[in-house]
């Protein structure tokens, strides 16, 4: 995706003396990426990848029920020309882009071309073929053995989305979130002025901590936006009162006490989006773990129905 991609450029970019992000080009001047902008380069891929996972799937439903209503079986049969063209063409690709799962877990294909360039092309027959497949089922089921086959590659096909979108959701690390988060925590500490933060501090360790499990894992993702406005309301008010507090007691102006309770509630606010994302990422990574462990039996699944449905059909 063009987006991933400048993201990863932007992101491998070495730094400049003052620690910015440089252009990369030579004889070219380092010049600083704002942390806001690259947040926005993420959003928008991520956006990206959902709009195109849904529309994908939206595309293989239409598509099927287009053909269920408008097809014409003086078209062509799926059993011989074009029809079974389409069949051989579309499997044969389905079967390629599991070879990719080969490429990864067999050590000595790894040095038969970059993974990147194979994940393109598992990607792509990936969708190429369940499309070339459905064709060539003229949408209809016509045994029991087609099926299995036409619903083992459909799930594979949703699968496969699901698992693309979980990627970008987690293809930049996530420990450097958490790092910021700890740089964060010492700017929130010193516009605080040494308040003491007991709240924030449990709930940092709750987020930090991410226990495994997929319930866990949806509880996270479904009550971090609740818990952390609570904790926020907590800790606003209290920062109200003992910033007060301080101020009567050294004498501030109205406009350093403004000043003071100002940046407390930017730093706050910068800190709580940097734990949503640490805590969203978590919850991501947990998901996509269980997808890799369920996707290879689909692939399993519908290679067996796959064979079993060639076989019956050139037999009967």
């Amino acid at each position: 995706m063009a987006g991933l991609d400048d993201l990863r450029r932007v992101s491998r970019t070495p730094p400049g003396p003052d620690g910015a992000a440089g252009t990369g080009g030579r004889g070219s001047s380092p010049g600083p990426v704002s942390s806001a902008g690259v947040d926005t380069v993420r959003q928008l891929a991520r956006r990206r990848e959902l709009f195109l996972a849904l529309g994908l799937m939206l595309a293989m439903i239409g598509l099927f029920i287009g053909g269920r209503l408008l097809w014409d079986e003086r078209y062509y049969v799926p059993d011989e020309g074009l029809g079974y063209a389409l069949g051989l063409v579309g499997g044969s690709m389905m079967l390629l882009a599991m070879g990719y799962a080969l490429f990864k877990r067999v050590r000595r294909l790894r040095s038969i071309g970059f993974m990147r360039h194979w994940l393109r092309l598992h990607i792509f027959f990936g969708i190429a073929g369940p499309v070339l497949v459905v064709l060539h089922s003229t949408f209809r089921i016509g045994s029991l053995n087609g099926a299995v086959a036409l619903f083992s590659m459909l799930l594979v096909f949703v699968s496969g989305i699901m698992g693309r979108y979980l990627y970008s959701k987690i293809h930049y690390s996530l420990s450097g979130q958490k790092g910021r988060v700890d740089e964060m925590r010492e700017s929130l500490a010193q516009a605080g002025q040494g308040i003491h933060t007991p709240q924030l501090d449990a709930f940092t360790e709750a987020v930090m901590s991410h226990p495994p499990g997929l319930l866990r894992a949806w509880w996270d993702l479904m009550s971090f936006g609740w818990r952390s406005r609570w904790v926020g309301f907590q800790l606003r008010r209290r920062m109200r009162r003992q910033l007060s507090a301080q101020a009567r007691a050294e004498g501030w102006p109205a406009v350093q006490l403004r000043q003071r309770r100002r940046a407390y509630r930017r730093q706050l606010r910068g800190y709580l989006q940097t734990l949503r994302k640490v805590a969203l990422f978590s919850a991501y990574e947990r998901f996509f773990a269980f997808w890799r462990h369920a996707h290879v039996p689909f692939l399993v699944l519908l290679f067996i129905s796959g064979v079993v449905h060639v076989i019956a059909v050139h037999i009967y």
